[in-house]
């Protein structure tokens, strides 16, 4: 009878042993998730507010980048203004043209490799779509991030909206 117990006890503490552990693994594993998850949001909201920055608070590097013929090594930054909010709609032009055939490499100057995005300039009602570039998400995706900033065009106010969102 003694030794029938010892097996029993043995037998029921590592079944406990074993709902522990797999509950503990089941947990942690949720865990990592959410915060690779949590981890990897946060790099786009990183990303997405320097490019931004990049975008609305320099003229870019060279300041007159676009003068140049070319998107090749001669541009290492890319700023849309004359002064800080005040936007340069030569720039802005420019930016547009380049869409279609420099797309990557404008992503790649802004630090936005790993994602997409796009950006509007619109009138302070949204009603009206002054410039558009970039490519967006159609508003289905729950991975994007959508700001809005306040900037001068032609002494008028206007909003730049910009949407990143991942692949």
């Amino acid at each position: 009878m003694r030794g029938q117990t010892w097996t029993v006890d043995f037998i029921m503490g590592t079944v406990v042993l074993l709902f522990i552990m797999i509950n503990f693994i089941l947990l942690w594993d949720s865990l990592a998730l959410r915060w690779n998850l949590i981890g990897k949001h946060i790099g786009m909201e990183a990303s997405a507010f320097f490019a931004s920055e990049s975008l609305l608070a320099t003229s870019g590097e060279p300041e007159g980048w676009e003068m140049l013929p070319g998107f090749d090594g001669n541009v290492s930054a890319l700023g849309l203004v004359n002064g800080r909010n005040e936007l340069n709609r030569m720039k802005l032009e420019r930016l547009v043209a380049e869409n279609a055939s420099n797309y990557p490499a404008i992503k790649d100057r802004l630090g936005l490799q790993r994602y997409e995005f796009g950006m509007q300039v619109l009138d302070l009602e949204r009603n009206d779509v002054y410039y558009e570039f970039g490519r967006f998400s159609g508003g289905g995706l729950n991975n994007s991030l959508n700001f809005d900033r306040f900037a001068i065009l032609d002494n008028d106010p206007v909003i730049v909206h910009m949407e990143v969102w991942g692949k």
